[in-house]
């Protein structure tokens, strides 16, 4: 009890009460509430009024009088972890955009090789408004230490399995790639668990030169095994803490076959992989904003619920902002900002749909519905797919529904039909699958729906099943890639 009693004492000294007037004013100088100080938490003001006791977030304001708290004390501190290049190149990128839209100043101190500290001020002032002290680490060791409160920022590869609040903010891709040297543009799945297993020890067991294959691969990534099955690490494998010195050693190496980021591909040249069936899809802006390629990774930042200044939680809406996808990109990751590519350029797909309907009357009749369905509109580079085994959403797709529903809601697409388009992979009969494919895409213009003020556009379903395959569904991936729901925007017409 004693204990108890010393630790109660120990609080309420640690924390002095605070006495005297102040005034609450806003950013234009408008009074919004005066009282007498008693206490505050961060920028939490606990005021004596004269209505009684009133506690306010003052962090959207300004405090004048002699009881306000020394402006320093007020300045927002925040630790952020992540992987080497989401702290060397995205997070500087998201901070620049944060201070060009408040018009604030940024500054940067390097501290070594790992720790860089940023700072934030008003332009005209000078006050320091809040710091971040950016560390690097492995992405395995993100989530852990947003829980022992290492760190109040978390950048990442990886979705976390403990309980923090996260949303995705940029995307990136897992790529085999090569020197411009080697000649190999395509690779089957077989092929490249041989070449980075060392089942296949040179090029020329592909039809290239007699050269060995030297492999390079990245520390603490364990997203290669999850993409292309079962990778052992080839003994003698060349292991790198640097995504873009991996990919500087592949492109001066023709014997080089590394797996990096698409961010930091530089030089290297990226090797298209294939399924049995013979489908593929290029690593391109386009197919990973889209997730049509198969090995896309969603970059999270996380946090922990506990309560951050103002500042802060600025700048984490600031980092799923339209505004934030230009700092995105020239950072060399992938951007989430909507796009569309028009039915010209679906060719390949189109191809695949109609070789997958071979000589079937039935098949070609469906075909060519689908065709006229889609002729007159663009696809969005927004794809809805689903979690392994799983009618759930995944984490990219879930924070498209909002994306999505806000491009709806400013009239994005007015005088058009949102067509909601459904697919799925070519397990179990035809017409189940078509009937699932119908469900998902319902089931994703409702939670769109819900979230969208629709004004003069339009949200419709359209279902096709296993009729144009992405990827084969003998891969890994393949069935993952084929359960999907597409967006298109077609003219009201056209679908009417």
């Amino acid at each position: 009890m004693l204990n108890r009693l010393i630790a109660v004492f120990a609080l309420f000294c640690a924390s002095p009460t605070l006495a005297g007037p102040v005034q609450l004013v806003n950013e234009a100088g408008q009074p919004v509430l005066e009282g007498t100080l008693l206490s505050r938490e961060g920028e939490l003001f606990r005021l004596e009024t004269e209505h009684g006791p009133v506690t306010i977030d003052a962090g959207y304001l300004r405090c004048s009088g002699v009881g306000c708290p020394d402006p320093a004390d007020l300045t927002a501190r925040v630790a952020v972890g992540g992987t080497p290049d989401l702290v060397h190149r995205l997070l500087p990128a998201l901070l620049e955009g944060f201070a060009d839209h408040r018009g604030l100043v940024l500054g940067r101190t390097f501290i070594d090789d790992d720790r860089v500290s940023w700072e934030l001020r008003e332009t005209e002032s000078d006050r320091l408004l809040a710091v971040f002290d950016a560390q690097a680490m492995a992405d395995n060791k993100v989530a852990s230490a947003l829980l022992s409160d290492e760190i109040g920022l978390g950048l990442g590869y990886t979705e976390a399995n403990v309980p923090v609040r996260q949303s995705v903010v940029a995307l990136d891709a897992l790529v085999p790639a090569v020197s411009s040297d080697n000649s190999r543009a395509m690779v089957t799945l077989d092929q490249l668990n041989g070449l980075l297993n060392g089942r296949m020890a040179s090029w020329r067991v592909l039809g290239g030169p007699d050269v060995p294959v030297e492999v390079h691969m990245l520390d603490g990534w364990n997203l290669s095994s999850q993409k292309f099955g079962s990778i052992r690490n080839r003994e003698g494998a060349t292991r790198h803490t640097d995504p873009s010195d991996l990919a500087d050693s592949v492109a001066s190496d023709p014997g080089a076959l590394g797996l990096l980021p698409y961010s930091s591909i530089g030089n290297a040249v990226p090797l298209v992989v294939s399924g049995a069936c013979g489908l593929a899809t290029p690593a391109t802006r386009d197919t990973i904003r889209a997730e049509d390629y198969p090995a896309t990774h969603p970059l999270f930042l996380q946090r922990v619920g506990a309560r951050q200044h103002k500042i802060i939680r600025d700048f984490i809406a600031f980092s799923r902002s339209p505004d934030a996808q230009m700092a995105i990109r020239a950072a060399g990751f992938v951007d989430q900002a909507i796009g569309q590519i028009g039915f010209e350029r679906q060719g390949d797909r189109i191809a695949n749909a109609v070789l997958s309907a071979g000589e079937d009357r039935e098949s070609v009749a469906e075909v060519r519905d689908m065709i006229g369905t889609l002729l007159n509109g663009s696809r969005l580079t927004l794809t809805f797919r689903f979690r392994d085994g799983s009618s759930d959403l995944d984490p990219q797709s879930v924070s498209n529904i909002q994306r999505l529903a806000d491009a709806i809601s400013e009239g994005a697409f007015d005088g058009n039909d949102v067509l909601f388009v459904g697919f799925s992979d070519g397990a179990g009969p035809a017409q189940a699958n078509l009937q699932l494919s119908e469900r998902r895409a319902r089931s994703v213009r409702r939670a769109v729906a819900a979230r969208s003020a629709l004004g003069a556009t339009e949200l419709r379903v359209a279902a096709f099943g296993e009729l144009m395959p992405m990827a084969c569904d003998d891969t890994p991936w393949g069935g993952q890639v084929n359960r999907r729901v597409e967006v298109w925007i077609t003219p009201s017409e056209v679908t009417r």
